[in-house]
């Protein structure tokens, strides 16, 4: 009787422990759940609970970009008189313009020896029978030269990005991509319009010869609005078409500001940029630019154009979404989750999702087998 009693305790006891083992491996082979670990996590902010962790600071100045240009370039002048007559003394090699017309009366004249930068009056009572008249009714006298410009631009502009069409087709969301597609800006740039020849040439008539230029020299200023569209990206390179225009004017100095009308100024330009990082790029930007002013008192008006062609060198910088991981995690070069926040690992002259090498290195180490390292 005691034996059968020992043997239904056994079997009790082995049954219980069968239902142990299987709780036990039931709860270990059970798939944890994510949102339980606390554990370090590479990746970018897609979810909203992870967009929370980013500054909406940050995102609003990341769309703002910094934008520096050194140009090199060349431009052609050119001077084109109308309702004036030009008119060489040979005697006196003078060279003076006059209204048209004047030239067949008697004295005094309202002429003038510069109308270049300044209208200057020049006394002329009398028209000598041998001097060389050329009325710009009758023919075309246009002045030229030509010179060069080394512009230096700070511009600052708002980005536009495209939006995200594979998230839009397959989840509806209109949710902005990181390719740009419209940049906004404004813009201030300098430089100085230097001539080559201290001399305007014309073609007309060879007794009239050239005018010499009082002023070789003319430092301009330019503020101006910009619009650029990203016409068509290829991995790290954008090709963008660039147009701006705005206003501009010359130092005082050197143009008398009290005649002188500077009209409106239009350039447009093709940029070919290299993304160096979300945060960097460098870009190239050949551009045509037209400006034009005119000289005018009570008795003549000249007109002036040029017609710039430069090459922009540029850098632009964005202000970075994530700051950068000071702590020991910055080991990660990915954008990452440390501490409840996204950071980012590297500079922002650097990429920040590399897929290989470690973190500070560009370059694979050599190992000699049997001595140190290179």
């Amino acid at each position: 009787m005691q034996i059968l009693k020992n043997g239904r305790l056994l079997i009790l006891l082995i049954l219980l422990s069968s239902l142990a083992s299987n709780e036990v491996n039931a709860q270990f082979w059970k798939k944890k759940n994510k949102s339980d670990v606390q554990a370090f996590a590479p990746g970018e902010a897609t979810e909203p609970k992870e967009a929370k962790m980013v500054s909406p600071v940050r995102v609003m100045l990341n769309k703002f970009n910094l934008q520096l240009e050194k140009g090199y370039g060349f431009f052609l002048y050119q001077n084109e008189l109308t309702d004036v007559s030009v008119v060489r003394n040979p005697r006196g090699d003078q060279l003076y313009i006059m209204p048209i017309g004047q030239e067949s009366t008697s004295g005094p004249y309202n002429a003038y020896s510069n109308w270049f930068n300044d209208l200057t009056p020049t006394n002329i009572y009398r028209v000598d029978d041998d001097s060389q008249i050329v009325r710009t009714d009758t023919a075309s006298v246009i002045y030229k030269n030509s010179g060069r410009i080394n512009p230096l631009t700070l511009r600052v502009s708002f980005s536009l990005n495209k939006v995200d069409k594979l998230r839009l087709k397959t989840t509806g969301e209109r949710v902005m991509s990181e390719k740009e597609m419209l940049r906004i800006g404004l813009g201030i740039s300098t430089g100085a319009l230097k001539f080559t020849n201290k001399v305007h040439y014309q073609e007309v008539d060879d007794r009239l010869r050239y005018f010499n230029v009082p002023q070789t020299k003319i430092s301009t200023t330019k503020l101006f609005g910009s619009l650029t569209y990203n016409a068509y990206t290829f991995m790290d390179f954008s090709f963008m078409i660039d147009a701006s225009g705005g206003v501009w004017k010359t130092k005082s100095s050197h143009l008398n500001q009290d005649l002188v009308t500077y009209d409106p100024f239009f350039n447009v330009g093709f940029i070919i940029e290299k993304k160096v990082s979300k945060y960097f790029k460098l870009y190239m930007r050949p551009s045509f630019e037209m400006r034009k002013y005119s000289l005018s008192d009570e008795f003549i008006t000249t007109a002036h154009s040029l017609s710039l062609f430069t090459i922009d060198i540029g850098a632009l910088i964005k202000y970075p979404t994530y700051p950068r991981n000071r702590h020991g995690a910055n080991r990660v070069q990915m954008e990452h989750i440390f501490n409840g926040k996204i950071y980012r690992g590297r500079s922002i002259f650097q990429p920040q999702n590399p897929r290989t090498g470690q973190f500070g290195q560009t370059k694979k180490k050599k190992v000699k087998y049997g001595g140190g390292n290179d």
